[in-house]
């Protein structure tokens, strides 16, 4: 009995700290309510967010998808499970390799309906990847695509990570299952407190435990070994359902970037130590003029110090500008090894997972080889990589045209008939179908930018910071202060205080502003397809791509009306769900009813929105309510509310003034297309 009591203590301890919402983990993918047409589902951060127990004020993100549960007949199901490389990132996630892969799959099957749904999360190893994995075999995939590796060492679970969490995966799944103990999470909260300078750094920087890793280190052999046992657990709960797998072999920047890292040579004589400088600043100053001999002196520094990560890189430069690609690419793949601050997936994690897949039958889709096979002189380098690991908006295309071009090889529901491959059209086309445009190129210059402006990135390769901030400043001095104005607004963290807001939509607003509704109306198209279906970003975007039109062609077409139907319903949906915070979603449910001309239906939506907004959005939304009490007849309905804001309003009230002097004149206080002048501003 005594011996139980403690035992007894802590279960009921447990239990009561679960009744009060502790313990258990959130999941990526939760159902949300029901429809019509089935079971909303939607992905979502906080399941991603816990694994990131020692920066939660900083977690890695995935984007948000939504899909119907039970799979509606005719769909063809995708998941792609992976880090910041699989999730996109820098790009919006409509011209992520997803988005590609969907419309290039709609294509080679015409008689599906495809749904890619893009797991990837910034900042994770392969064992969270494994655990999200498992979640979407519980929503029907018809494929399954794995694609990590490039965060084996500093992503969320990595080896040398601030979540270290353990090196093997036994290590791994019981720390896992610790946490998620009520009681540990209880403790953890009591005595746990955010880092103080998060906020000033990158995710990148936060995620780094050590900043050195030997060339013999074993947490190189952890690493390898830890990806293998992670995706042979994916392929093998894949196939424990009977659902299609591929696994992904991994392209990064082989000939554009010099290793992360710096060497650590203190293990030679200070003679030797000066003379591997010197023949490396040598080798340096010839690179150009004298490639061969630049080589050369590579080649002896190399002989001083065989395990030089950087010395190896100067030496594939070196046999790349003399034409020598093949000895080159092994040199650059020798660094990528050897790199101090492996960020990029090396030689034998590729291995690792090439293991993997041969082990548990899976399908291998070679990027690193599509990759090389597309890049000059087969090795890889700015044209298909914009930092270390991350695909350019070509790499993109590259990367889902290499994934159905490993399906054609396939039989079975999976397959693709390669003359459909064969028939596709370029990548280019595909890009300009998804929405390439200027601004969102600018935003991802600007991102990358920040990424090489971090100190370890910069010391290292500094012309990676200057690539970037050229081709920003380029774009700055080719566009109007207007435009320029909007864009350094988008780049400021505090214009985002949740998830961070397309450029394109905020560009949109200035081009309404300026009267080009036909640039605005293509821009809210790409920014309503780079933003969650369920949310109230996608109804405000749907409404200003309807405004543009309705401006433009004098009113709404059958088309367009219908398309503001589906949106007030999903916007009642999320209202009827809770989704709610902010008011956007009240508001732009009603203004979509205005659209419509449905005065009488907007009121209650716009009323409801009044509480939770604050300076010009509330401005817009009693600017709205004025339009809908004048055009149902409730005229003192409308005078009430604007001299409440001439005399409360502060600042804004010039605006309820203007718009107490039209309502007095007689005059429809409606602007063409039943926005305000506050909805732009």
């Amino acid at each position: 009995m005594a011996m139980s009591l403690p035992i007894l203590f802590f279960a009921l301890l447990e239990l009561t700290l679960r009744l009060v919402g502790f313990g258990g983990y959130p999941p990526t993918i939760y159902p949300v309510g029901n429809t019509d047409a089935g079971t909303v589902c939607i992905t979502d951060n906080p399941g991603p967010a816990s694994y990131f127990f020692a920066n939660r004020n900083k977690p890695g993100s995935l984007n948000s998808y939504s899909f119907l549960m039970p799979k509606p007949k005719g769909v063809f199901r995708v998941f792609v499970c992976g880090e910041s490389a699989a999730k996109g990132f820098p790009q919006p996630m409509s011209l992520a390799a997803s988005a590609f892969l969907e419309a290039m799959l709609s294509d080679v099957w015409p008689d599906r309906k495809v749904e890619v749904i893009n797991l990837g999360t910034t900042a994770v190893a392969s064992f969270p990847v494994l655990g999200m994995m498992t979640e979407a075999l519980e929503y029907e995939p018809d494929l399954v695509v794995i694609h990590c590796g490039n965060n084996e060492y500093f992503g969320a679970y990595g080896v040398a990570s601030l979540h270290v969490a353990g090196r093997s995966p036994t290590a791994m799944r019981l720390h896992r299952f610790l946490r998620s103990a009520a009681l540990v999470q209880w403790i953890d909260g009591l005595v746990s407190t955010p880092a103080s300078d998060d906020g000033r750094k990158t995710l990148m920087e936060v995620m780094m435990g050590q900043s050195y890793t030997a060339p013999h280190d074993p947490l190189r052999d952890a690493a390898a070994r830890n990806l293998r046992a992670n995706v042979g657990e994916m392929i093998h709960r894949c196939n424990e359902r009977a659902v299609p797998v591929m696994a992904c072999l991994l392209a990064v920047n082989e000939r554009d970037l010099a290793p992360l890292g710096e060497d650590n040579v203190s293990s030679l004589s200070p003679e030797n130590q000066d003379k591997l400088r010197s023949l490396i600043a040598s080798g340096e100053a010839r690179l150009t003029s004298d490639p061969a001999a630049a080589a050369a002196d590579f080649s002896a520094a190399i002989t001083l110090y065989p395990d030089h990560a950087r010395a190896r890189y100067l030496l594939g430069r070196a046999q790349y500008a003399t034409g020598r690609f093949a000895a080159a690419r092994e040199s650059f793949q020798t660094a990528i090894d050897l790199d101090p601050m492996p960020w990029r997936c090396t030689g034998p994690s590729n291995e690792a997972i090439r293991e993997a897949a041969a082990a548990g039958g899976a399908v291998i889709c070679d990027l690193r080889q599509a990759f090389r096979e597309a890049s000059p002189g087969g090795c890889v380098g700015w044209e298909y990589m914009d930092d270390h690991v991350h695909p350019t908006l070509a790499g993109q295309a590259l990367t889902a045209r290499a994934i159905v071009k490993t399906l054609s090889t396939l039989t079975g529901a999976v397959a693709v008939r390669p003359e459909a491959l064969d028939k596709l059209p370029s990548n280019a086309t595909y890009a300009r179908r998804l929405g390439d445009n200027p601004y969102d190129r600018y935003g991802v210059a600007h991102t990358i930018r920040v990424v090489c402006d971090i100190p370890f990135f910069r010391k290292t390769n500094p012309e990676a910071f200057e690539r970037f901030n050229q081709v920003c400043r380029a774009f700055e001095e080719s566009h109007p202060p207007e435009i320029v104005e909007i864009c350094r607004k988008w780049q400021n963290p505090a214009t985002h205080p949740g998830a961070k807001r397309p450029i394109t939509g905020m560009v949109g607003r200035a081009l309404i502003r300026m009267n080009k509704l036909a640039e605005a109306e293509s821009l809210y198209e790409i920014a309503r397809r780079s933003v969650p279906l369920y949310s109230s970003w996608n109804l405000e975007y749907n409404y200003f791509m309807l405004v543009c039109r309705e401006r433009r062609n004098g009113g709404l077409n059958e088309s367009d009306r219908a398309l503001a139907a589906e949106c007030i319903a999903r916007g009642r949906f999320l209202l009827s769900h809770g989704h709610s915070e902010s008011g956007m979603a009240e508001r732009y449910t009603g203004r979509l009813h205005q659209l419509r001309g449905e005065w009488a239906e907007a009121i209650p939506f716009l009323a409801a929105a009044r509480p939770k907004v604050t300076g010009t959005d509330l401005v817009a939304v009693d600017q709205a309510l004025v339009m809908s009490f004048e055009k149902t007849g409730r005229r003192d309905e409308a005078l009430k509310l604007i001299h409440n804001g001439i005399q409360h309003s502060g600042e804004f009230a010039p605006l309820y003034e203007q718009l107490l002097a039209g309502l007095e004149k007689g005059g429809s206080t409606a602007p063409p297309a039943a926005t305000s002048p506050a909805d732009v501003n």
